[in-house]
């Protein structure tokens, strides 16, 4: 595999993020890590409370994210509408919503993720989100 389209996955750098978003809704957390590159650059945004700097591969978006998601929160959504594409650069913003568990507070935040898609996987992820409206919700 030596471009961003591979003959495995002919898709555009766009449809490759949507489908993360789909995957994730759908709760399919095998699609959404074989959409993530071997060598996957995760970053939380800081303060963000699963935030430890930046992750790299599959399995660790897996154990430091996914899965504390899961444990945590009833309901939780990363839910994207908007997108600006350039290259294998995609910019998607949406909103996070959910009810974290340990005190029943539901929440709702806006979001802007920035991604970076090679050999038609996603190989870098950088969040921004408003933290407090999220930190609201778990205290």
């Amino acid at each position: 595999m030596s471009n961003i389209q591979s003959a495995d996955n002919d898709v555009s750098p766009s449809e490759t993020v949507r489908g993360f978003y789909n995957a994730l809704g759908r709760g399919d957390v095998p699609a959404v890590l074989s959409l993530l590159h071997d060598q996957v650059q995760w970053t939380e945004a800081e303060r963000f409370p699963y935030y430890s700097g930046t992750w790299v591969g599959p399995q660790a978006v897996l154990d430091n994210l996914l899965k504390r998601l899961a444990t945590d929160w009833t309901d939780f959504a990363a839910t994207a509408d908007d997108f600006i594409v350039q290259g294998s650069r995609v910019v998607s913003f949406g909103v996070y919503s959910g009810t974290y568990k340990a005190t029943g507070k539901y929440m709702s935040a806006p979001f802007a993720h920035l991604w970076n898609v090679t050999d038609g996987k996603l190989s870098s992820f950088v969040m921004y989100t408003d933290t407090a409206k999220v930190l609201e919700a778990m205290h």
